[in-house]
Order: C-alpha cells, then sequence, then structure tokens
C-alpha cells in the first residue's frame, strides 16, 4: 500500500512537471506569436503584405494564446491531483 501511494504521488509530481514545462513552452509561443503579427502589422501598413497574411498572423496569436490557456488549466489540474495525493497522505 504504501509503495503504491509513493508511486501515484511520483506520477502525480511528474505529471505536474511535464505539464508546467508545457505551459511555459506555450508562452514561449505566445511570445514568438506576438512578435509575428507586430511585424506583420507593420507590413501591412507599408503595403508589403495582403491582409490575409496579417490575419492570419492575428489566427496564429489568437491560437497560441489559447493553447496557453489551455497548458494553464492543465498544470493547475495536474498541481490540484499532486496536491490531493499529498493531502491525502497527510491526513491517514
Amino acid at each position: 500500500m504504501e509503495q503504491e501511494v509513493k508511486r501515484d504521488i511520483t506520477d502525480a509530481k511528474d505529471n505536474f512537471e511535464n505539464r508546467l514545462k508545457v505551459f511555459q513552452l506555450r508562452e514561449q509561443n505566445v511570445i514568438t506569436a506576438t512578435n509575428n503579427y507586430n511585424g506583420s502589422n507593420e507590413r501591412y501598413k507599408l503595403g508589403q503584405i495582403t491582409s490575409v497574411k496579417l490575419r492570419q498572423a492575428q489566427l496564429n496569436l489568437l491560437n497560441a494564446k489559447t493553447s496557453k490557456n489551455l497548458a494553464k488549466y492543465n498544470a493547475k489540474l495536474a498541481e490540484s491531483q499532486l496536491l490531493q495525493l499529498i493531502g491525502q497522505l497527510l491526513h491517514t
């Protein structure tokens, strides 16, 4: 029973750490997408790209933000599961 609890906590901890790393990567993606959008917006104002390409940059930024929010939710969920397992261990 003790080994099973330890294994569950280790798995939950690893899951949380992995999801946290994914969230951090998604944050970087938002920064990159923001920079790309800003550059595309400037090029659009100068007439160097079409409105379709600007719209694609906007969509890429929106998708990056959505992915970041989902990754944050998943990390928080994994953190909650880890804390729940640790709490159960402390209360037994």
